[in-house]
């Protein structure tokens, strides 16, 4: 190793490669083919070198070997030599200090360091080093210093007393880089919690809240947030009780800034200073604290926006909480004042059920209750009274009445209050339920909906008698016909009394309802049940009725089975039903008596108006499909083994579909449908037998039958087998052969059920990445330039870039590489435009068309390379005369709302045509996304819009008088937006 010391002295000399050559010296050191002493003993002559350049670079190579030497390298003795050493590099010169600073950051950290080396360091640096002077990078290395000290060496430095927290308030005082900032945000509460701050605890304060409210705009670099550093801040003017008398006075002084950010910085610290400090201290404000939140609570302004006003509340709440913890024997009376104040400041808006602070504050008084039982008793007995006693109201007094009343039984609820034990209400509890009961029977929809809220509310206090009369409001709202929002929360409050009264609701309102129900042969009634029965569905003790009522209603009449699978369809889709769901699956459930009865019914050629109907086959599909993919392994096997005999024909005999009698054909046409439904979702891990056979008679089947929604499965089924089962190497020469056949069945006249196979195999290799993937693209390229399939063929375009809720997906279990759709559009963009613009006007359109659906599956990280080679496109669509004028403008719409950058550059270009066709075209849709996007251009930069400004405010004026309201309403939006492009917000 004696060349790589001689080396390094050459190095260092120069200054040049010095960390390359360090690392070989580490790692000969870490080896024990050398020893620290020797590298140092080499460095003598650079080290003592008159010339300072020399000995930073010097030193520069100590630490860069230090630092690439493990963390209990060396043995105190070593160690202590190093730090004297550091220290006195430390006062050698000025430059010295930002690598000496990298040194002993990591030199903290060693397994051996003792506390009088820590300090020794901190001895040298208090005298020699100020902080604020030095660069940014610097800083942040001292900073990370004091953080590893404070986390972990604090008690070594205790005894240094006030002389080390003044250093400490010192060298951060006039800080300004955020991320030097929000680091010693985040490490001071840890310091001062554990650091007696004597009589500097104001100093220290005041050095801190000199940051307060945080002034700080994030920009698309910024790595940190405005809230971070604000919610940072909070804590460390909150964090020791020392603070107390400084913190409150600084938050109320705070909150009359007239900036809405700085009013909730403000309530947040306030909310904070009664969560962390002594609530005497608390108390000591509480006047001046009630007074500002009055002030915001309590008055309709600007500056009382919803959210400052919900911070206001939140802090009246950690007020509050704050009082019910005073000890004393005054304890009680404390609270008790305070609430007087607030229900004596509340009064006037609750005896005035019009005023516009009337429900907001109830919304008060009820987070104010949620504090503590004695207040909840106090608020509900003072609200309850003065409500129930009024008389002679209006309809719109009794919406606000129901649902103050409504809020206060809520509080009681979650306070576990009985309402019987209120003070006052003792004999009048059961008017508050029988007030909501008498409404929900109004015939005005407003006040049936705000009593229908409040019952649901309600329901777990009602009286027996009350319930019965609930379940007959219930029965009549769930048969009568109603606005979809009344019914929605009918449904809402017959789930919740189910929730608390299940035998209950059984009894008096499902199976008294049952038998009329059954015997019914009013279709509208039906589905009025079957919806509200499906909506019990979280339920376990009604999942066997449910079931029950559903099977009952299938196959039976086409209308009925129609709307049995519609509530099904829904039932499934719900995430809530996952457990009634897992109930279908059992052996003898649902699912069973689906699929078996639409095999019987294809099979046996039944009643071809329910078996065969393409909207009932969906929807059994659907259903079906939904069912397999939640249930887990076991249960899909079991499906599989038991329905997997009655589609033999199809999974173990090869079909050709020609040669099949008509009825053959129908029958396996169909059933395909059901098959799919089961295949389509299992498990990888559950292996299929003969799948390649199985493959090839879904081709078959989709290419020859004549019913388009059977074609479509069979070519969907054989997409999700490929893509899970067809894997290696050795399998490449099916995907061959598969391409083969299809080609020779391109000259067949039902060709369009070919593109739709060949567009569904290219999508599945697409989506799995395999190494055909790229041969099948080019084939569909290819094809686009066809006059008799490339109209069709745009749509494998389409589908490439578009995500299947229920095919072809992960949740399917299928396999989708990461990216792929970014990958498409990368290889097919450049031969899409290209043959766009040497193609015949005949097959134009259909490269169009296709860079088009390309385009909306991408985002603009995607598109930017090729931007430039699309943008002329895509402006030479913003014309009415163009077919895909909605199709270019939907693409400028999301562009424009990500906020593409290069978009800016060209606004000049296209704003004009937005204009134009905002006005000329004849279709309502257009118009409205050409406003939406000129609405999106704003968010680019002032001095590219203020040309156009003057020119977009005028021909917006002409579009005032457009026949369509949405249109006028998109119009207005837009145009407010142009007018208030140069105007500064208070905010900025």
């Amino acid at each position: 190793m004696t060349y790589v010391l001689k080396e390094i002295v050459d190095v260092v000399k120069n200054g040049n490669d010095i960390d390359s050559t360090c690392e070989l010296v580490s790692k000969g050191i870490s080896e024990k083919r050398l020893t620290f002493l020797q590298f140092v003993e080499s460095l003598e002559e650079i080290l003592t070198s008159t010339d300072k350049e020399i000995r930073l670079n010097g030193v520069k190579a100590f630490v860069a070997v230090l630092k690439k030497l493990p963390l209990d390298f060396f043995q105190p003795e070593e160690l202590d030599f190093i730090n004297q050493f550091l220290c006195e590099r430390f006062i050698d010169h000025h430059s010295f200090v930002p690598i000496v600073l990298i040194g002993i950051e990591y030199t903290v950290q060693m397994k051996n360091i003792t506390k009088q080396m820590i300090v020794r360091y901190f001895n040298t640096i208090m005298p020699h080093f100020h902080c604020q002077s030095q660069l940014q990078n610097d800083r942040n290395t001292f900073y990370c210093i004091l953080q590893y000290i404070f986390l972990n060496r604090l008690d070594d430095l205790r005894f240094m007393g006030p002389d080390f927290l003044y250093f400490i308030i010192s060298s951060m005082d006039g800080e300004r880089d955020p991320n030097n900032l929000i680091l010693l945000f985040r490490i001071l509460p840890q310091f001062l919690r554990h650091y007696p701050l004597g009589h500097l605890a104001e100093e220290t304060f005041d050095v801190i809240a000199c940051y307060f409210p945080i002034d700080f705009y994030e920009t698309e670099e910024s790595k940190i947030t405005r809230d971070e550093l604000a919610t940072s801040l909070s804590r460390c003017l909150t964090c020791v009780e020392e603070f107390a008398d400084f913190c409150i006075p600084l938050a109320l002084q705070k909150l009359e800034a007239s900036l809405k950010v700085a009013k909730l910085d403000s309530l947040h610290l306030l909310k904070l200073c009664c969560e962390s400090f002594d609530p005497i201290k608390i108390k000591n404000h509480i006047e001046e604290i009630w007074r500002i939140l009055k002030m915001i609570i309590m008055t309709d302004t600007e500056d009382s926006a919803d959210e400052i006003r919900e911070a206001a509340i939140g802090v009246l709440t950690a007020l509050l909480y704050s009082l019910t913890i005073i000890k004393g024997d005054n304890e009680q009376e404390q609270l008790s004042d305070f609430l007087d104040i607030v229900l004596k400041s509340s009064n006037r808006f609750l005896l005035d059920t019009q005023a516009t602070l009337f429900i907001p504050s109830i919304k008060l008084l009820c987070s104010v209750g949620k504090t503590s039982n004695y207040a909840s008793l106090k608020i509900a007995n003072k609200v309850y009274l003065i409500l129930l006693n009024k008389s002679d109201v209006s309809q719109t007094e009794i919406i606000r009445i129901i649902e103050a009343m409504g809020l206060i039984t809520n509080m009681c609820i979650q306070m576990s209050i009985d309402l019987s034990s209120i003070p006052g209400l003792e004999t009048r509890w059961e008017e508050v339920c029988c007030y909501f009961l008498l409404y929900a029977q109004n015939e005005l929809p407003e006040i049936k909906m705000s009593a229908l809220k409040a019952l649901k509310i309600s329901t777990k206090i009602l009286t027996n008698s009350q319930r019965t009369n609930y379940y007959c409001i219930l029965i009549k709202l769930i048969e009568s016909d109603t606005t979809d929002s009344i019914r929605k929360e009918t449904l809402s409050c017959f789930k919740e009394a189910a929730t608390y009264f299940k035998e209950e609701v059984n009894r008096e309102i499902i199976q008294f309802n049952l038998n009329i129900f059954n015997q019914s042969n009013d279709i509208v009634l039906k589905s009025k049940w079957l919806n509200a029965l499906c909506c019990l569905g979280k339920e376990e003790y009604f999942f066997t009725l449910i079931s029950d009522n559903l099977c009952a209603n299938l196959s039976e009449k086409q209308a009925e089975t129609k709307i049995t699978l519609r509530c099904l369809r829904d039932l499934v889709r719900n995430v809530e039903n996952i457990n009634l769901v897992h109930h279908f699956a059992l052996n003898g459930g649902l699912l069973n008596f689906i699929l078996t009865t639409w095999i019987n019914g294809i099979k046996s050629c039944a009643d071809f108006s329910i078996f065969r109907n393409e909207i009932i086959l969906e929807d059994v599909s659907f259903v079906t499909n939904s069912i397999v993919k939640v249930i887990n392994n076991s249960e899909q096997i079991q499906i599989l083994n038991q329905f997997s005999q009655y589609f033999n024909d199809i999974m173990n005999t090869k079909i050709n579909f020609k040669t099949l009698s008509d009825t053959q054909q129908g029958i396996h046409s169909y059933m395909v449908i059901l098959l799919e439904s089961i295949l389509n979702s299992l498990n990888t891990n559950i292996k299929l037998n003969n799948v390649i056979l199985l493959i090839e008679n879904c081709i078959e089947l989709s290419t020859y039958s004549n019913n388009s929604i059977c074609s479509l499965s069979a070519s969907r089924l054989t997409a999700t087998l490929i893509n899970k089962y067809i894997d290696g190497d050795e399998n490449d020469f099916l995907i061959d052969n598969f391409k083969l056949h299809l080609e020779s069945c391109l000259n067949l006249s039902n060709f369009n059920n070919v593109i739709i196979q060949i567009s569904w195999i290219t999508k599945s290799l697409s989506l799995k990445g395999h190494r055909k993937m790229l041969q099948w693209i080019d084939w569909s390229l290819s094809l686009l330039a066809d006059p008799l399939y490339g109209k069709v063929m745009t749509q494998c375009f389409k589908m490439l870039t578009q995500t299947d809720d229920g095919y072809l997906n992960k949740e399917c279990f299928c396999s989708v590489k990461l990216l792929y759709r970014q990958r498409i559009f990368c290889y097919v963009i450049e031969p899409l435009i290209s043959k766009y613009n040497t193609s015949p006007e005949s097959v134009k359109e259909n490269y169009l068309i296709s860079i088009l659906y390309q385009m909306d599956g991408n985002t603009y990280v995607t598109l930017s390379p090729y931007f430039s080679k699309i943008l002329p496109l895509l402006l030479q669509l913003l014309s009415p005369e163009q077919v895909y004028v909605l199709q270019s403008l939907q693409t400028f719409r999301n562009l424009l709302e990500s906020k593409t950058p290069v978009l800016e550059d060209y606004l000049q270009s296209f704003v004009p045509k937005l204009l134009n066709l905002s006005q000329s075209s004849k279709y309502m849709n257009i118009r409205i996304v050409a406003l939406q996007c000129l609405y999106n251009c704003c968010d680019y930069s002032l001095i590219k819009l203020l040309p156009l400004k003057r020119q977009v405010i005028s021909e917006l004026a002409k579009c005032l008088d457009d026949k369509k309201r949405l249109v006028r309403k998109e119009v207005v939006r837009t145009k407010s937006r142009w007018l208030s492009i140069d105007v500064v917000n208070d905010d900025d």
